[in-house]
Order: C-alpha cells, then sequence, then structure tokens
C-alpha cells in the first residue's frame, strides 16, 4: 500500500507578499512583513490567549489550527463543480481543478510584484456546457499581527487592538486594522456592506460570468499595506494574470544538470522554491530569513544560516532562481550586519523581520553563525563583495567573543540550540561551530590570530567535554557532564566533515553511538523512531538529517539511504518537511512550517558542506 502523504496548506510568494492555499484552493492566509509587529497575516486565524502564552500544550494546539488545509479564507466555487485535485505547475505554482458535467474550472494562485493573483478560468468540456455559470465567492477574513505563540517563550510582544473595520470603496474591499496600523485591498468587488468587530470579517456574494469561446475568466488580487493603500491602480485583467504568471514561472527556472535524479532534483527545487518565495521578505534592501512563515514567522541566525547554506549552492547554478538566490544571500548579509539590532552588543535569540529583537537570550552559536556565514559567502559561495563589504564587521564580533571567553577556553551560553534552559554553562556544538569558524576565518585573514585561536578551541574542548565513558558531553561546567544529545545540534555530526575529528575518532563514535540509543532522553523508539529533541518530543527531521551526515562521514550506505527514505516518507504532500514526528506512525507532530532542515539537506545534495 502506498502510503499518503500528510496534508498542509501550500505556499506561495515573491518576497513582499505571500500565501498558505488551502486543500480547495482557497486562500487560507496571506502574509507578509510590518514595520512595528514584523509579521501580518489577512486570515480566519483565531487569537491566542494571552494567559496561555507559556503553557506549551495549549501554544501547539493553537498551532494546529493554522496548520489546517481545510481551514476557512478566501474560496471561489463554481456552482456545480467539484474539487478533483491539485498539484503545482511547472513544480512552482499550485494549481486547483474542479469538474463538473461539461465544465471544468482550474485556479492558480501566485504572488507577482508585491501583490496576490487568484486566477480562475471556468471551460467547457462537452457540447451541453452553460452559456453562463455562477461563482460564488466567500470571504473569511481579518487582519492581525502573527501570534508568535512559542513553546519557550522569552520576551512576548504588547498586545495590540484587534479591532478590524471592512468597507467597499472604489471597487475594491478594504481591511483596516487601526490598532496595528495596516491594511489590506481585495480587488475587483462588488459593492458590500462595511462591518466593524474582532476579526475575522466574513462577506460573501454571487456572480454570473459569461462564457465566451467556451471559457470565463475571474481574477482576483490581494494586497497588504502598512499606510493608507492607494486604490488607483489599475483593475487586474486576465490578461494581466496571464503575464504575471508567465513571468512568475520564468523567474522560477533554473539548471541543476548535477542532479539528474528527478526526485532529488525536485525535493531541492521545492525547498529553495519555500526559502525564496514564503521566507525570503524585503526589508529595504535587505533581506529577512524567517525559517516559518505562518507559525512562527521570526528570523533565528542559526535556522537562517543552513537556509543561506542552500541560497549558496544554489547561487552557484545558472538561471533566474539562482540569480534570485544570489541576491537573497547577499540581501540576509546585509540584514544581518546592517538591519538587526544588537542592544546589547550581541544578536538576540531570535528577530522580527525588521531588525528588532524579539527574544534577547545569549546563545553561543548564534554569535558565530553570522561570521560563518559572511566568511563562507566569500570563500565557498562566489560574493567576494561580502567580505569588502562585512569582513570588518565580522572581525570584530570574532575578536569580542574571543576577548568574552572563560579562562578555560569555553564560553557560557545561556540556552541550548532549541531555545531552552541549559543547566551547565557550556554547550558543546555551539563550540565545534565556534572552532570551524575560526578556521574559516583564517583563510580570509591570514595574518590573524584565528588558527592559533582554533588549535586553543580544540584542545579545551578535548579537555573539557570528554567524559570517563570516552564520549563528548552535550554540556559540562568543568566538572559535571550532561549525558544528551539534540536535533538541533548539527554542528556536532558534521564535525568529521569540517576537519575538527575524524569519522573513526572514538569519542565522536561513541557520542553518537549514545545519541541513537534509549539511553539518550533525544531518542524516540519505535518503527519510525530516530534521534529528537526534549523540545519537543519525538523524533525531528534535524535528526534524520544528522543521520544521513554521519552516514557519508563513515561511509555506512545503508544509514545515508535510509536517512533520505525516511525524510521521504515523513514529508508533507508539498514536499516540506515537520519539525517533528510520531515515532510510531510517522506523522507530523509539530511544526508544519520548518525550512531549516529542508534547506540543509537540498544544500547537502547540491554538494555544500554546511
Amino acid at each position: 500500500m502506498v502510503r499518503r502523504a500528510p496534508r498542509k496548506p501550500w505556499d506561495v510568494g515573491d518576497g513582499h507578499i505571500a500565501a498558505a492555499v488551502g486543500s480547495r484552493g482557497q486562500v487560507v492566509s496571506v502574509h507578509g512583513p510590518h514595520p512595528r509587529w514584523g509579521w501580518v497575516h489577512l486570515s480566519s486565524f483565531p487569537r491566542f490567549e494571552e494567559d496561555r502564552r507559556y503553557d506549551p500544550e495549549a501554544v501547539r494546539a493553537y498551532r494546529r489550527t493554522l496548520e489546517d488545509p481545510d481551514g476557512p479564507g478566501l474560496q471561489l466555487q463554481v456552482e456545480g463543480l467539484a474539487p478533483v485535485g491539485r498539484r503545482f505547475v511547472e513544480g512552482a505554482v499550485p494549481e486547483y481543478v474542479y469538474r463538473g458535467q461539461d465544465l471544468e474550472a482550474r485556479s492558480l494562485t501566485f504572488a507577482a510584484g508585491g501583490r496576490l493573483f487568484l486566477w480562475l478560468a471556468a471551460c467547457g468540456t462537452g457540447s451541453g456546457m452553460p452559456a453562463r455559470v455562477r461563482v460564488w465567492v466567500t470571504v473569511s477574513w481579518g487582519l492581525a499581527r502573527a501570534a508568535y505563540a512559542q513553546v519557550t517563550e522569552g520576551d512576548p510582544l504588547p498586545v495590540a487592538d484587534p479591532t478590524n473595520r471592512l468597507r467597499w470603496e472604489d471597487g475594491a474591499l478594504v481591511w483596516e486594522a487601526p490598532g496595528l496600523p495596516a491594511w489590506a485591498v481585495l480587488r475587483p468587488v462588488p459593492p458590500v456592506k462595511a462591518q466593524e468587530g474582532p476579526p475575522p470579517l466574513q462577506v460573501g456574494w454571487g456572480e454570473e460570468l459569461a462564457l465566451v469561446g467556451g471559457r470565463a475568466d475571474r481574477v482576483l488580487v490581494v494586497e497588504l499595506w502598512d499606510r493608507p493603500p492607494d486604490l488607483g491602480r489599475p483593475v487586474p485583467t486576465a490578461q494581466d494574470a496571464q503575464a504575471a504568471f508567465e513571468e512568475a514561472i520564468r523567474q522560477r527556472q533554473w539548471e541543476a544538470s548535477m542532479l539528474r535524479n528527478p526526485r532529488l532534483r525536485g525535493f531541492v527545487r521545492r525547498q529553495l522554491l519555500f526559502v525564496l518565495d514564503a521566507c525570503a521578505v524585503q526589508v529595504g534592501d535587505a533581506t529577512c530569513l524567517v525559517t516559518d512563515p505562518v507559525l512562527l514567522p521570526l528570523s533565528w541566525n542559526r535556522d537562517a544560516y543552513y537556509m543561506a547554506c542552500l541560497l549558496g549552492a544554489a547561487g552557484r547554478l545558472d538561471g533566474p532562481l539562482a540569480e534570485r538566490a544570489r541576491g537573497a544571500l547577499a540581501g540576509h548579509l546585509r540584514w544581518l550586519f546592517r538591519v538587526a539590532r544588537r542592544p546589547s552588543g550581541w544578536w538576540g535569540r531570535s528577530y522580527l523581520t525588521h531588525g528588532e529583537v524579539k527574544d534577547a537570550a545569549f546563545q553561543l552559536d548564534q554569535q558565530w553563525y553570522p561570521v560563518l556565514e559572511a566568511v563562507r559567502a566569500a570563500v565557498d559561495w562566489n560574493l567576494p563583495e561580502a567580505w569588502s563589504d562585512y569582513g570588518g564587521d565580522a572581525l570584530e564580533v570574532a575578536g569580542r567573543l574571543l576577548a568574552l571567553r572563560h579562562r578555560n577556553g569555553l564560553w557560557p551560553t545561556s540556552e541550548t540550540p532549541a531555545d531552552d534552559p541549559l543547566p551547565l554553562p557550556y554547550h558543546l556544538s555551539s563550540h565545534v561551530l565556534a572552532w570551524r569558524t575560526l578556521r574559516m576565518l583564517a583563510r580570509v585573514d591570514p595574518e590573524g590570530p584565528w588558527e592559533r585561536e582554533a588549535a586553543r578551541l580544540r584542545e579545551a574542548i578535548s579537555r573539557r567535554f570528554s567524559t570517563p565513558e570516552g564520549a563528548f558531553a552535550y554540556a559540562t561546567d568543568g566538572s559535571r557532564y550532561l549525558p544528551y544529545h539534540d536535533a538541533n545540534d548539527l554542528p556536532l555530526a558534521c564535525a568529521p566533515h569540517w576537519g575538527f575529528c575524524t569519522a573513526d575518532d572514538p569519542a565522536w563514535r561513541s557520542t553518537l553511538r549514545f545519541a541513537w540509543s534509549p539511553e539518550n532522553p533525544g531518542f524516540f523508539p519505535g518503527p519510525y523512531g530516530g534521534l529528537g529533541s526534549v523540545h519537543a518530543r519525538g523524533p525531528w527531521t534535524l535528526g534524520d538529517l544528522q543521520a544521513w551526515v554521519a552516514g557519508a562521514a563513515t561511509r555506512d550506505g545503508p544509514r545515508v539511504r535510509g536517512a533520505w527514505r525516511r525524510l521521504r516518507e515523513v514529508a508533507f504532500d508539498d514536499g516540506l518537511l515537520c519539525e517533528s514526528y510520531d515515532p510510531h506512525t510517522g506523522w507530523p507532530r509539530t511544526r508544519a512550517w520548518f525550512a531549516w532542515p529542508g534547506a540543509a539537506a537540498a544544500a547537502l545534495l547540491l554538494g555544500d558542506c554546511l
């Protein structure tokens, strides 16, 4: 029996506006950046109750409501037709098909020029086709800031007044959220009655369309505004939609001849399109990389680095998509070093799209990832101007980090890479990452102290993290050791590939044996068992990625193939990867949107070393 893939809303976008499209072609949410709140949704999403913000189970339950592919939104329904399927046109644009007697309709949803297009085309298919068709339009939407419901809440944002006002003006429906402030526009539409109240606000109407030459078209366009909208733009026509669609397809073309396997090529392209269309957000002339455009549209330097690995690897290819990848990577470096604020002198745990710190906790690895990204952009990803523009900033951060070390040669950190509290101050994989960054710095600044400091750090890691059992501890205070390994700690799996140790290093191998054993609290046994995290209990796709990397290091072909097979088995019907899944069924448990694992896997398939 063929395993049915789990469903989720499908994603479209263009870096200015993005949307999640449900199983029937309904637009569940339209979303994009906001200069005060970071992110806004035009959706039917319920409000998250503020008094549940520190309740992890309430957070996860709320997120599941946002993941529903059958949820309400904006729907165009041709009377007498039923949905029969959905697919990606040329792997890029969602198309939905509806059929009935002597009639068929297809809808395309895509973003172009900062606008979201919903284009419905009804065509006669038999001699009994009608002269006219009736289309029902239903809208259940409200405009609100993102809820940012986090399992480990850091610094909550102020509560915003949820009131929405809906009016009809100049052929457009206009939503206004005065408490943000923000506006959204849907057009062209017939007059509707004004409303005011908490979101979502619901409206609906019927239309009759004449089939001319056996075909009728209906085009709707959605826009998001952070200022009063300009309603004077021309009303979009079917010809406008056709031209925008053709341009959207053109911008998503690429050449990836090294990937001969069509399944691998399709996987890589899907991850790249998700990053560029839904997660790479334009902020002026910079680019913020959010790991998730729906549930938690924040930027972590850690997640963004692995997305940057995919952008860097894809940017070395040919075609418009590769050009977009290069531009997004250059824009992200600009965002890291020119937009993201560091009020304490250090990068925060997570960020709103416009560069304000959302959660201020100090995490060691998130200080090193931007430095590594700047170096690798110049050395590995053919962006030499990155070092000219940001090399001085990167060297300054690295120098201050060296000065911050304890006399034992290590750095304390406040939290794990899973955003959880750390009971012991020194965290292993963050130090492996620091070592790698120091080695890379030596390549662009050979006169600096980086090679010498890398050697000192490697010796300190070996001395301080080595346990009496002959493995590496997850964390230590110099005398106590924490026996644990987590799916988020990818640098340890990469250690042989990066040159920190050999693949037959006894301590490294012992650590990985422990990681995939019942003794590790982060391992979850079962038919779909694997490495996960206590942050969200269950195997994680990042754990499968670690199995893949470790298998490649040890030349364990069955392990590599098994990890890739697992990623395919648990992937959603659009090819994207969840955060964690059930060890007994393989069904997703947490976060239908999570760009990091898919981006890192795709980068590896393109030959990147992470």
